[in-house]
This record gives structure tokens, sequence and C-alpha cells, in this order.
């Protein structure tokens, strides 16, 4: 296949006319609404007036977002720290049920919540809190719509310490990463209530990304503090955690990524030089390859990074760059497609968070200030395409068609076809179809049959005096899937 293009997506997009696709060949044409890709709508505010220690975001099998913060209770005492729970219905934006509630275990203390789905549908909430005794990995579920059960200590964590990742393991058990404040090393506990494991390094790790790959747990970490230095990672092999290894050509101005996609595991970090733009990394099975330029080389690097992967293996990431939000789509986990929008506010330190469905719809939450206190904003944003051509010749001339690489998510993509005549020759008619419908420049991928694949056909006419000849080149992709 040819090397992919990105497409271009602009922060203010226009309305768009309505299209006019059909599903296959043997169904109708269907008019369908423009969906540019990007915020579905104003982003919504989930609390606003109280001060966050700490937010995530998950989604399950059937596309419910849960959005998870700790937040003090009071606006006055800042030692009354809880873990809250909005469960997000499937086209919706408010919280189901309202906003669940429980103790955080530590009040004055609680911090860097994580939010896990297990396949079951049940949902996972894990955080670290400080007491007299040390610190300590706080821990409660969820049922599907929402429900919070009283929150549990399942492990100590490192003294005046912090939670850097969690992850749920093949197993369906819940694996934790924490470090100390100061000092090196972070402890990895592999499932609540079993012993906790010290792996070394060799500085003080500042952030870390835990995933599975199969049934082997990887850590990507950085050194706390550090830009210019190469993101890090170690891996567990027959019982015993590997050396601390760097991945080459990589810096981390910004927060470390890894996620697990149905190609492999993918690490996203910073290029090694003063540009900061984002890299990504394949997975060997021992270490990373060479990283790759995403196609990020927007002027304002990110300064974050939170990498997912759902179902559909899928690759997505979410960044602060300057003033906006970026949200990339990675649906090949080499080359990125990009969409920008304002954060409505001055971001705070902690990162945006994000979590994805496999039809292409992300839900995004960040923290921007609010007088003394915070505000948390959830959006809902159809994720961008990224397209990528073909190219037949013949003897009369060449004719390139232009579609989305698979799979395309439920909204707008570009589409062409050109013809290049060859020397004595014309373009006399050129016209792209789809399941014998024309298309113009657009395609709207919400009025395809989710998960089905489909076939664009490029025509292009060539004229030699009074000789005619059609040419024909066809590109194949898929719609992504449901939910």
């Amino acid at each position: 296949m040819p090397a992919p293009t990105l497409t271009r997506i602009r922060t203010f997009v226009v309305a768009l006319a309505a299209l006019a696709v059909v599903a296959s060949a043997t169904t109708s044409a269907v008019a369908s609404t423009a969906t540019p890709p990007g915020p579905t709508g104003s982003p919504v505010t989930l609390t606003v007036g109280y001060t966050l220690s700490g937010f995530d975001v998950a989604t399950s099998s059937s596309g419910t977002a849960y959005v998870g913060w700790i937040a003090n209770t009071s606006k006055t005492n800042g030692a009354t720290r809880a873990v809250h729970l909005c469960t997000v219905k499937p086209g919706t934006t408010s919280c189901a049920g309202g906003v669940q509630v429980v103790d955080s275990l530590g009040d004055y203390s609680a911090e860097g919540l994580r939010v896990l789905v297990h396949k079951s549908g049940t949902v996972a909430l894990m955080w670290f809190y400080q007491d007299a005794t040390g610190g300590h990995i706080g821990f409660t579920t969820a049922t599907p719509d929402g429900k919070l059960a009283p929150a549990i200590d399942v492990g100590s964590a490192p003294n005046n310490g912090q939670l850097l990742d969690a992850e749920i393991a093949p197993d369906d058990s819940v694996w934790s990463v924490a470090g100390p404040s100061s000092g090196n090393g972070i402890q990895v506990r592999p499932g609540g209530g079993t012993a906790a494991v010290n792996v070394k390094t060799p500085y003080p790790v500042g952030y870390a990304e835990l995933a599975f790959t199969g049934n082997t747990p990887v850590i990507a970490i950085q050194k706390g503090g550090a830009i210019t230095e190469a993101a890090g990672y170690t891996y567990e092999s027959q019982g015993s955690w590997s050396a601390v290894h760097n991945v080459a050509h990589t810096w981390t101005g910004a927060r470390v990524g890894l996620a697990d996609t149905r190609s492999g595991l993918r690490l996203i970090a910073g290029t090694d030089n003063a540009s900061y733009q984002p890299v990504v990394a394949r997975w060997t099975g021992t270490g990373f390859s060479n990283p790759t330029l995403t196609g990020d080389h927007n002027s304002c690097a990110p300064s974050s990074h939170d990498t997912v992967a759902d179902a559909s293996g899928r690759l997505a990431d979410v960044a602060y760059e300057c003033e906006d939000i970026a949200v990339a789509n990675f649906p090949q986990t080499a080359h990125a497609a990009i969409v920008r929008f304002p954060a409505h506010g001055l971001i705070n330190s902690t990162d945006a968070r994000i979590a994805t469905t496999p039809r292409g719809r992300a839900f995004v939450v960040w923290s921007v200030e609010s007088g003394t206190s915070d505000r948390l904003l959830l959006a809902e944003v159809l994720l961008p395409d990224l397209s990528t051509h073909t190219t037949t010749a013949s003897s009369a001339g060449s004719i390139t068609v232009t579609g989305p690489v698979s799979c395309l998510p439920a909204d707008d993509t570009t589409v062409a076809v050109k013809g290049k005549a060859a020397k004595g020759w014309r373009v006399q008619g050129q016209s792209l179809t789809l399941g014998g419908t024309t298309l113009h420049s657009t395609l709207n991928g919400a009025s395809l049959t989710a998960g089905k694949t489909y076939t664009l056909i490029g025509h292009v006419t060539f004229a030699k005096g009074s000789t005619l000849r059609t040419a024909t080149a066809t590109l194949t992709f898929r719609s992504c899937p449901t939910p």
C-alpha cells in the first residue's frame, strides 16, 4: 500500500453539504448530515469550584464512558478528598444517575486516580493515599451502571509517593505501578493483595506507563524533571524485570505514552531535538524500534501525552499543544490524523486523558483553572480519518484515487479521483463512485454500515483525437465497527 498522507483538519470547521452515499451496491442512497471530525458540541463541565487531585476516563465494550476524579467535597476544607464517578451513556454527555461519591480513605492525601474497565463491564478505580502508617493504594469497583462500592486498601506504596499507572492484566487482575516522591526505583504490584516487587531504575521516575503485550508486562518510564533524556523501559521475563534501557532517538519533554494495539505495543515520546515533535516506536519483543515521526508538525510541540488503544486495535493519543487540545488517531499505529480545539481556559498541570470506542468516538477530559479552584471538562470528539491513495497506470495515462485508511470513523473524509494523461492524450472526464453512487469531494463515514468493507472506484476517460480509452482504479477500505 502506498504511504499514507495526513488529512489536514481545521480547528474551525465549516458546515458541509449533505451527501448521499450508499451502504453497498445493492442498497439505495441515503441522505446524511455532514459530520466533521472534532468535538461534537461544546465541552461539558463535570465539576467546578473544587480542587482536583487527579482524573481519568475509560470506555466499556458497549461504548459507555466512565469519568472519575478525586476532589474535595467542601469548597472551604481541602482535607475532604473523595472519589467521584460519572457514567456517560452512548449518545449523551451527562452523568447518568448523577455523580457517585465514595470516601477515598485519604481525605487530605488521595491523588493520582486511574479508571479501568474489565471485559465483564465492571469498572475499577485505583489511587494513592497516605496515612500515619505510610503510603497505600486505594481501590474501588463500580457496576456497569456506575454504582460505586466502598473503597478498600489493596496494598502499601512508597511513603509520600504516587501512583504512576494501573492496568488490567490478561488474567483480569489489576496491576499498579507506584513510585517514591524522591529517590530511584518503582514498585510494581501484580494484582491487589499480592506482594509488591521493587524494580530498580537509574534515576527518580517522574512518569511511568504500564501495558501488556501478550502476557508480558512492559513499563515505559522517564526521568523526573528531565526534557532531554531518552525514554526508558523495563519488562518482565521469566519472573524478573530487565534493567532499564533507553529508547534511542527520543526525548521526554512530554509524558511518554504506551499502549498495546492490534499490531503490537507502541510507544509515543518526543523526537531528540528541540522541535520535540512526537514520534512512535514499536515493540520488537525485547526492545523498541527506531522511532518515526507521527506527522504532527505543529510548531507548538506537545507538553503531555495520554495514549490508549480500544477494541478495534486503534491507537489514539491526546496532548496539550499550547492552549489547544490535540487529539491524534493512528489507524496504522505509525501515522496520525490530528484534530485540535481550544481548551476553553488556562490548562492545569494535570495531563488530559482520553478513551475511545471502536467506531471512532473519543471522550477527552481535561482541567482548566477556575479562580482558586478547578473546572473539569468533558468533550466527545469524532476522531479524524487518515487518507491514503492508490494509482493505476495505463498506456493512455494514470489514475489516482484518494480515500480513507481502514478503519474510517463515523465522520467526514476527503475523497478524490485524478487522471494524468500520457503524452499525446488528454483527460476528457473523470468520476468517483461508491456502490454505484457518484461522490465528489466528501464521504460521510457516519452514513456507512459499521464494520463493513467498501470500495471506491475511480473512472477516467482519456482522449486522443477521436480515440477514447477508459481506465479505473480502486481503493478498498473498512468502516469502523460498533459501538
